[in-house]
């Protein structure tokens, strides 16, 4: 657990409090949508669940999903609100896994990414007719969507998680799909940490702890962005994210990087879109969904 003030942790409960409002109020919009769910657990701690979409049987996908993991800022948010939004994926033929998982500060870096490599480990076992998969996030998860693609195209980096596993352990990642996700840092902290707005140092210390407020390298075992790896390989990527969107610039970063290492990268900029967009009814909404099919069927 991660040593916060008391004025931190009032913070942290006022946000997942606001946080679970405003999604019931979105899903509250969309319960007319028909979702067939079943929900597992994948790990022994208690938000160690996943809920299994199933596909639509006419245009199933038999040899790969989708595994979507919820944005809340590591420390809010649920699963609970996401089926509805993903549907559009299982229309598509897609089964998807929704995951639940353990929340900072209580369980800070590395225990996030444990439980990643847990639930994937588990739809491994679970389901061997599935060869490879595609890791989508929002906004924190899709921070967590990328760091497993890293990983695993890296293993030389499965030693910053610790943890059980390894990458036979694991599904190879098809591509990684980020949702307006926190890729770099340095986009954040800008050239002083101690000058980050008190919501953004609340997300970054409840995760990372106060090493990772410097804008300066952190050793490999406390990165908890892409950026501050040194990989070599990296899945394709999607990379979704609004113009006005406060980690717009992060996106942008990322997917400067990926084409100068040569990986291959669909960078959408959405006009008008703010951070969150995809749960909302949002005139970019839409196209979104478009864009993601079409990058998965190509």
């Amino acid at each position: 657990m991660q040593s916060l003030s008391v004025r931190q942790w009032i913070g942290v409960r006022l946000i997942r409090a606001i946080s679970a409002t405003f999604f019931s109020a979105l899903a509250f919009g969309k319960r007319k949508i028909r979702v067939i769910k079943r929900e597992f657990h994948y790990g022994a701690h208690r938000d160690e669940r996943l809920d299994y979409l199933s596909p639509d049987d006419t245009n199933q996908k038999l040899h790969e999903a989708v595994i979507y993991i919820h944005g809340g800022g590591w420390i809010s948010c649920s699963k609970r609100f996401y089926p509805p939004d993903l549907q559009f994926l299982c229309g598509a033929g897609y089964p998807v896994f929704n995951l639940e998982y353990p929340l900072a500060p209580e369980h800070p870096h590395p225990h996030l990414l444990q439980s990643i490599l847990r639930a994937v480990a588990w739809v491994k076992q679970h389901h061997p007719e599935i060869q490879t998969v595609h890791m989508m996030g929002d906004s924190a998860g899709a921070n967590l969507a990328a760091m497993y693609g890293v990983l695993y195209c890296n293993p030389e980096l499965f030693a910053i998680v610790g943890g059980e596993y390894s990458q036979r352990d694991l599904l190879p990642p098809q591509s990684v799909i980020s949702l307006y996700g926190l890729l770099d840092r340095g986009t954040l902290l800008g050239d002083d940490g101690q000058k980050v707005t008190a919501i953004v140092r609340l997300f970054l210390q409840s995760y990372g702890g106060p090493d990772v407020l410097s804008p300066d390298p952190i050793a490999p075992e406390k990165a908890i962005t892409p950026m501050d790896l040194n990989w070599q390989n990296h899945p394709r990527c999607f990379i979704g994210v609004g113009d006005i969107d406060f980690l717009h610039d992060s996106s942008a970063l990322y997917a400067r990087e990926l084409v100068r290492r040569n990986v291959p990268v669909v960078h959408k900029i959405y006009p008008g879109a703010p951070h969150g967009f995809f749960n909302m009814r949002h005139a970019q909404t839409p196209q979104l969904k478009r864009d993601v099919l079409e990058f998965l069927s190509a």
